[in-house]
């Protein structure tokens, strides 16, 4: 038999089949993308696809015809069974399907013609085997098994299975059938308070994630309008990276795409049963890894705060963009992903209108960047130490940020250090850090009298100059809102000022009179 068997081309390029007539077999290796044009009929006995982990090849069909005789064979790369930095599973889908397949069917195809087959490469638990769907109603993967549970099960398109091999470094498993031309579908569901839903890419071409989330956005939940893409720990610390999931959103890793036959979640919108689809429309030839080892994007204007032990880490992102409030917006905030109790986690809450959602990425208006603070929720046992830092940012350079620890009583410049405190006892939930954000410094926002200065000791106020004139004080919080206010005599040049009626934070001190001016925010500990 003779074989075709082009080399790697750049992501960039493609491969034009027109009018070719290809009566063998085909190969397209891993990182090439070839297109069908209209009018061509392909027409060879198969089209093997390869893929490894960062690179897939990928054929998209522009109104061309493959013939149903064509046995198009998929080599779907997934990452090595276990977790961490060399393991972690996968989340894949049939990128190419044989009508009515069975997990038994995929357990017999082979790539090297029955030397190796999907059985050997799988791992296995007995005769349990490291592949199945997403299961809501127990809040776990089912695994299939060999002449029990699954065998006969017919595999779906467009549905998310996690799966595994059992080589080091990963391994490729066979998918063999047709390619798809239509729209494919699948039902999305809630088990009670559990949302999540597996799902998946059903076409061997690449899909755009933002044309997905605009055609799917009435079937998923407000708070998690966003694709939830398993990256098994080999990720962690990219932006958009949350736990062991890489959220794409409109403003999270915007220009990712979709690879062949990737897996991911969603989120369910209300109780009743929602479609998704996945359409011929959103397909694209060429795009980039499987989420496994995902490319960092640089965003503007965002923040990645992250909490770490010596075990463990965490993280959560701020952005401001013009498209967002201080409230919920749907497609811009995304919830964390959260199935069973995490010992460590830290996320934020909503600035506006919270009602006590756990958000792994918030969205805030471009102006809060100047003054903004946002709840923070953290949870960690007893004795454990743990260090607040800024992981990547993006923000403008006099933008300052401080961690309030409420309980300590500190508020910590994370610009220009980390934070570091022991938890006595456990920590669950919001109420005791607080992230202030800021355009203008802590220091001194605008002294338009240089022969003025201002500081704090614990509650009290100190003004050091001579005042010309009797002076007004004014004190805000915040949120902008006037909660103190004294006059201060002419002729004095040191006046003190008793705040201990407010509460412990950051606030506004504004001294005005006909001639001097002074505007500062001060810590009150």
């Amino acid at each position: 038999m003779k074989y075709f068997s082009f080399p790697l081309l750049s992501i960039l390029c493609c491969l034009n089949l027109n009018a070719q007539d290809l009566s063998s077999t085909m190969t397209v290796t891993a990182g090439t993308p070839i297109i069908i044009k209209s009018g061509t009929t392909f027409d060879a006995g198969e089209l093997n696809l390869k893929s490894n982990s960062d690179s897939f090849a990928s054929v998209l069909s522009e109104a061309g015809t493959i013939t149903t005789a064509t046995v198009v064979n998929y080599d779907r790369y997934v990452n090595e069974v276990g977790s961490g930095a060399t393991g972690g599973n996968d989340l894949v889908s049939l990128p190419v399907k044989a009508s009515g397949a069975t997990f038994g069917d995929l357990l017999a195809y082979t790539a090297d013609y029955g030397v190796t087959t999907n059985s050997t490469t799988m791992p296995t638990n007995g005769a349990v085997y490291a592949f199945g769907p997403y299961n809501n109603v127990n809040q776990s993967y089912t695994n299939y098994a060999n002449a029990t549970v699954g065998n006969g099960d017919v595999l779906e398109r467009a549905v998310g299975y996690r799966a595994a091999s059992n080589v080091a470094g990963g391994e490729t498993l066979r998918f063999t059938g047709t390619i798809s031309t239509d729209t494919e579908t699948v039902s999305i569901s809630t088990s009670g308070i559990n949302y999540w839903n597996s799902v998946g890419n059903p076409y061997p071409t690449y899909l755009d994630s933002q044309a997905f989330l605009l055609e799917n956005a009435s079937s998923l939940d407000e708070d998690a309008t966003a694709i939830y893409a398993f990256h098994g720990g080999t990720n962690a610390g990219g932006i958009g990276t949350i736990g062991n999931f890489t959220i794409i959103n409109n403003v999270s890793n915007t220009s990712l795409k979709i690879a062949p036959g990737q897996g991911f979640l969603v989120a369910n919108s209300g109780a009743s049963a929602n479609d998704i689809n996945f359409t011929t429309a959103m397909r694209v030839y060429s795009g980039g890894d499987d989420f496994i080892l995902g490319r960092t994007e640089e965003v503007n204007k965002m923040l990645r705060l992250k909490a770490e032990h010596a075990d463990a880490n965490f993280a959560t992102e701020i952005y401001f963009n013009s498209n967002s409030t201080q409230g919920l917006d749907p497609g811009y905030d995304a919830a964390v992903y959260e199935v069973g109790s995490l010992s460590f986690e830290l996320y934020s809450h909503l600035v506006a209108d919270n009602e006590g959602k756990n958000m792994a990425i918030q969205s805030l208006a471009t102006d809060d960047i100047n003054d903004v603070v946002i709840p923070l929720g953290l949870e960690t046992v007893a004795g454990q130490q743990v260090t607040f830092s800024i992981e990547h940012s993006t923000l403008p350079e006099d933008v300052e940020v401080y961690l309030e620890d409420n309980v300590a009583n500190t508020f910590t410049l994370l610009n220009t250090g980390d934070y570091t405190f022991t938890a006595n006892t456990a920590i669950s939930g919001t109420g005791r850090f607080y992230l202030n954000i800021g355009a203008i410094t802590l220091s001194q926002i605008d002294n338009t009298s240089n022969d003025l200065s201002l500081y704090t000791n614990n509650q009290m106020l100190f003004v050091k100059g001579q005042l010309l004139e009797t002076t007004q004080v004014s004190i805000y919080d915040t949120l902008g809102r006037l909660v103190m206010s004294s006059n201060l005599e002419a002729g004095l040049d040191t006046n003190t000022i008793d705040a201990n009626q407010l509460s412990t934070g950051i606030y506004v001190v504004k001294l005005a009179n006909g001639t001097q001016e002074l505007s500062q925010k001060v810590i009150l500990k």
